[in-house]
């Protein structure tokens, strides 16, 4: 079973920076990696990235969990608190309903330009079991009975990303659930 950490508002308003957000989606693929590492694999300079790295590990997102050789001194290797974050005692106040808003915009967007980068870039499967990109946009009506349907399928799959694999091809999954008007 996954650990869980529940997030503070300052934690949650942290996350709303698109690099910090980065940083943190590299870390749920790796689970733990240097900033050099996290930086390569982001496509960004390493000095780009240590301020927030600090920042994130002050406020209790990320732990140091040991020290790796570097060229020049020893780095810091970097996980999550957790292997999940919950913003559900967050988002119980008004500012962190706003924060969560903000927050999921910049999910929304990270998703955009992974598919705008996919088409350009990459060699996306639409089609079959093998597929690697989609976009969908639902509108539905859903009862108690219908929405309960939804959310348990969304809880499974959940789970189904986070069951250890260490071959294959990275995707980015990004899930928007909210309610009409």
């Amino acid at each position: 079973m996954p650990s869980t950490h529940i997030l503070t508002q300052p934690q949650l308003d942290c996350l709303t920076s698109p690099i910090r957000l980065a940083i943190i989606q590299r870390l749920e693929i790796d689970s733990q990696a240097t900033a050099r590492e996290i930086a390569q694999r982001m496509g960004r300079p390493v000095t780009s990235l240590y301020h927030h790295l600090k920042q994130m590990e002050g406020i209790g997102l990320l732990r140091v969990v040991g020290e790796r050789r570097g060229a020049r001194r020893p780095e810091a290797i970097y996980a999550m608190v957790a292997d999940q974050l919950s913003s559900s005692a967050a988002v119980r106040t008004e500012e962190g309903r706003r924060t969560y808003a903000r927050a999921a915009l910049r999910v929304a967007e990270a998703g955009a330009r992974a598919v705008s980068a996919a088409i350009e870039g990459g060699t996306p499967r639409f089609e079959g079991d093998q597929r690697t990109l989609a976009a969908r946009f639902h509108v539905v009506r859903a009862d108690a009975a219908k929405l309960a349907r939804i959310n348990r399928a969304l809880n499974a799959l959940e789970e189904a990303l986070y069951q250890d694999c260490e071959a294959g091809e990275e995707i980015l999954l990004t899930v928007l659930l909210a309610p009409q008007g």
